[in-house]
């Protein structure tokens, strides 16, 4: 089998006690017959190294600290380290009205939430910041962070019972009658999207979802290589995938969704797929499995007169 090694922070890779170079977000591959032991040094002295065996065992459930994606010529390993030092630090604290939100590192970064509803612990995506507030939605009250790292932010919202009632990576929010979420694709068509949803006895039900590409995009004037990966963030983004498709399946594209099940992304085979299954115009699906195990599904897309004309699993 042939696995993909990357990792959050740049670090050197051994394999079976021999050194293999050094990985980050650049990968580097190898060919793995019998279970080997697998070693990450980071770089950063703060943080702690890791070490476990990859065999059948692992990819039926990958240690906490490892991201796998497992498809059927190979598979992708992305890890994350943890810091030497675990002791407390509080990241950031807010008292709104009767409710106390705190932020703090123990390990692992968690939200406590004290509030009239009781007491609740949530985990939170690691940032470089957190802006901590209370929203009023439809007369209701929720407490929100915000997470921000980079470009990217999470949004998380909480109800006052205490529970978590969303979460998720967005460009703007606005709160009143209605809670509206924007959010920004990072896909082929550059699509943006804007949410509504309404506030039901502490629970948030989305209402509305408004999915537009970046302007000026045509899909025609996609190379035909690109365009499985189109059709399917167009799918994953909920826009219309009439453009891509042949006559005879655009009246069957309601049922596309069904029959690809529930996907959460696409995925670009890696060199390996070709070497396996030849020259095949084809794109991966990827499927949560568990919290950090995904599988990867490959589909062929055959063509006739530059649309979609089938969908097939590339076995």
């Amino acid at each position: 089998m042939r696995i993909h090694f990357s990792a959050e922070k740049p670090c050197m890779l051994r394999l079976g006690g021999a050194l293999v170079g050094a990985v980050g977000e650049a990968e580097k591959f190898a060919d793995i017959g019998d279970a080997v032991l697998a070693e990450f040094l980071p770089e950063d002295g703060d943080l702690m190294p890791l070490a476990f065996c990859i065999g059948d065992g692992f990819f039926a459930g990958p240690p906490a600290c490892a991201d796998v994606y497992r498809y059927g010529c190979g598979a992708d390993l992305f890890v994350r380290f943890a810091p030497r030092d675990t002791s407390l630090r509080v990241r950031a604290q807010e008292r709104l009205g009767d409710a106390l939100l705190t932020v703090f590192s123990e390990g692992k970064t968690q939200l406590s939430l004290e509030c009239k509803g009781g007491f609740g612990l949530f985990g939170l995506p690691e940032a470089d910041e957190y802006l901590l507030g209370e929203q009023n939605i439809g007369g209701e009250t929720f407490y929100s962070a915000e997470c921000l790292r980079g470009k990217k932010r999470t949004l998380c919202l909480y109800s006052a019972e205490p529970r978590e009632v969303f979460r998720d990576a967005v460009t703007g929010f606005e709160c009143g009658e209605k809670l509206r979420v924007t959010f920004a694709f990072e896909d082929i068509a550059g699509h943006t999207a804007e949410r509504t949803y309404r506030a039901e006895s502490g629970v948030l039900a989305e209402e509305s979802c408004t999915v537009r590409p970046r302007e000026g995009f045509s899909p025609e004037a996609l190379h035909e290589k690109l365009l499985p990966f189109a059709l399917f963030q167009e799918i994953a983004a909920g826009g219309d995938t009439s453009p891509y498709l042949s006559p005879a399946l655009a009246e069957k594209k309601d049922l596309l969704r069904e029959y690809l099940g529930d996907f959460c992304g696409v995925y670009l085979p890696k060199e390996i797929f070709y070497l396996v299954h030849g020259q095949k115009n084809a794109a991966g699906l990827i499927y949560r499995r568990a919290e950090n195990a995904f599988d990867v599904k490959f589909y062929e897309t055959p063509l006739q007169n530059g649309k979609i004309a089938n969908i097939l699993p590339v076995e």
